[in-house]
C-alpha cells in the first residue's frame, strides 16, 4: 500500500513550475531507474560530461589584488591574479558524468510504472497493492523494542472525514524532510542549520558550442554557492545557496536585475566557458498576474543515525537531508531503495521477519550510513574550506586538478563515490543493478 497526502503526480511540460525543481541523476541511479522501467519514459534527461568548479578567490574579475591572499605561498601559486580556468574540473567524453531531470516528470513516470504493474497483476491471486492519494496516516503505533514477535504495527488511514484501521508488517517513511514517521520514531540524528536559503529558478541561455553539457559551480568567500545545471541545449536550472535576505531580494527582483545578478555570479567568471543567461521565462496567470518559475527553501543537514525501529524504516530525505552543493540528495534516496531491497530479499530467503530491527533495520542502517557518510563528510569539508580558508581551498583544488598522478588518483576516487560506482560494487548482487 502506498499512502500519499498529495495528489497523484501528473507531469505537464507546459507548466513552468513542473520544470523548476531539477534533480541530478548519477549513472548508477539511471540504471536503477531503467531497471524499474521509467528511464525510457523520461523526455528530459539531459546528459552532462563535465563539471567545472571555480572560486571567487581565484576567478572573480571583480576581486582586486588586495582582496586575494597576501602570503608568499598563496601568491606564488595563485599568481595574485584571477583566471578564467576552472580550479577543478571532471570530464569524461566517453559517457555522461550524470543527467539532469525534472523531479515532477520523474515522479509522474515512476507512478505510471507502478500503475502499469498493477494492471498487469490485476488477475493474479494475492496481488493487493493499493495506491491511496489524498490520504494520510494518523495514530501510528509500532511495537516496542524486544516485543516484535507476533506484534504488528497499526495506524488509522484517514481520507477526508473517513478513517480505516490498518495493520502493517513494515512501514517505510519516504515523506521527505518533514517526515511524520521520523517524529514517531524519535530517532537520534545529526543536525545542522546552515543559515542559508536555496533560491532556485529556470533560465534561458545563449547557445553553447558544446551543446550545454557542463555543470558549473562557483563558490564565494562569504559562503554563498551558485550552480548552473543544464536541462537542454539552451536552458538551465539555477540553485543559489545564499542568505535568507538575499534570497528574498532575488525572488522580488525584476527580470533584468535577476539576470544581471546571476550573470555577475556565473558568466563573468569565465565568459568563454560559462553560458550567458539571456532571460528568465515568465508567464501570465488567468487573473493577469505575471510570474516566473522560481522558489526557495531553507538548507539544513539532518542525518538519522538510527533510521529504524520495529516495523518501521526511514528512507530518502526522511532519513538524510543534505546541502544541495553535493547534488546527491535524490541519488542517496535511490541507493537507500536498492540497499533495502537487497536486505529484504536476504531476510525473506533466510526466513526472517521483514519488520525485524536486527535482521532488517540494523543491516539497512549500516548500508545507508556507508553510502551517505562519505558524501556528507566530503561536502562538509569542501563547504568549510571554501568559506573559512578560500586561499587554501583554491590551492588545494588547483593542485588536485593539475598535479600529475595525484590528480588522476584523487579524481578517480572522487568519481567512484560521486558517480555511485562504489555503491554499485558493494551491491552488485541486487537485481536492480543487473
Amino acid at each position: 500500500m502506498l499512502v500519499d497526502s498529495g495528489r497523484r503526480p501528473v507531469y505537464n511540460a507546459a507548466n513552468m513550475m513542473h520544470t523548476l525543481r531539477t534533480v541530478g541523476i548519477t549513472p548508477v541511479s539511471s540504471k536503477i531507474i531503467d531497471n524499474l522501467g521509467a528511464w525510457d519514459q523520461l523526455t528530459t534527461k539531459h546528459p552532462y560530461y563535465r563539471i567545472a568548479v571555480r572560486h571567487e578567490q581565484a576567478n572573480s574579475p571583480s576581486l582586486g589584488a588586495g582582496g586575494r591572499s597576501s602570503s608568499f605561498f598563496m601568491t606564488s601559486v595563485l599568481g595574485n591574479r584571477t583566471s578564467c580556468e576552472p580550479l577543478l574540473e571532471f570530464t569524461d567524453l566517453r559517457k555522461p558524468v550524470g543527467f539532469i531531470c525534472f523531479n515532477a516528470e520523474l515522479n509522474s513516470c515512476m507512478m505510471d510504472v507502478v500503475e502499469a504493474r498493477q494492471r498487469a497483476l490485476v488477475d493474479t491471486p494475492g496481488a493487493h497493492d493499493t495506491l491511496c492519494f489524498g490520504t494520510h496516516l494518523e495514530g501510528v503505533q509500532i511495537p516496542s523494542q524486544g516485543t516484535l514477535e507476533g506484534s504488528w504495527g497499526s495506524a488509522r488511514l484517514v481520507s477526508g472525514e473517513t478513517s480505516t484501521d490498518v495493520a502493517f508488517g513494515l512501514l517505510l517513511g519516504c515523506e521527505g524532510r518533514g517526515s511524520s514517521l521520523r517524529d514517531v520514531l524519535s530517532t537520534p540524528s545529526l543536525q545542522q542549520d546552515y543559515a542559508q536559503t536555496a533560491f532556485v529558478c529556470s533560465v534561458r541561455l545563449e547557445k553553447a558550442d558544446d551543446g550545454n553539457v557542463c555543470s558549473f559551480q562557483n563558490f564565494f568567500r562569504d559562503g554563498k554557492i551558485i550552480a548552473l545545471l543544464p536541462t537542454s541545449e539552451d536552458t538551465a536550472n539555477i540553485v543559489f545557496s545564499t542568505t535568507q535576505q538575499h534570497a528574498k531580494e532575488l525572488l522580488a527582483s525584476t527580470p533584468e536585475d535577476l539576470v544581471a545578478e546571476l550573470n555577475r555570479r556565473l558568466w563573468s567568471f569565465a565568459p568563454n566557458d560559462i553560458p550567458r543567461i539571456r532571460d528568465v521565462p515568465q508567464t501570465t496567470t488567468p487573473d493577469g498576474k505575471v510570474c516566473r518559475a522560481q522558489g526557495s527553501f531553507p538548507l539544513k543537514l539532518n542525518l538519522a543515525t538510527m533510521p529504524y525501529a520495529p516495523r518501521a524504516i526511514l528512507l530518502g530525505d526522511a532519513a538524510h537531508s543534505i546541502h544541495p552543493l553535493a547534488g546527491q540528495g535524490l541519488n542517496l534516496g535511490i541507493y537507500d531503495l536498492c540497499a533495502l531491497t537487497s536486505v529484504l530479499e536476504q531476510a525473506i530467503r533466510s526466513g526472517q521477519d521483514i519488520g525485524s530491527s536486527v535482521a532488517v533495520g540494523q543491516v539497512f542502517a549500516g548500508h545507508m550510513l556507508s553510502h551517505t557518510a562519505p558524501i556528507i563528510t566530503g561536502m562538509e569539508i569542501i563547504k568549510k574550506l571554501t568559506h573559512w580558508t578560500p586561499g587554501l581551498a583554491s590551492v588545494g583544488m588547483r593542485a588536485l586538478n593539475s598535479v600529475p598522478f595525484v590528480s588522476t588518483l584523487a579524481k578517480d576516487a572522487i568519481l567512484q563515490v560521486s558517480s555511485g560506482a562504489l555503491f554499485a560494487a558493494q551491491h552488485k548482487c541486487c537485481f536492480l543493478l543487473q
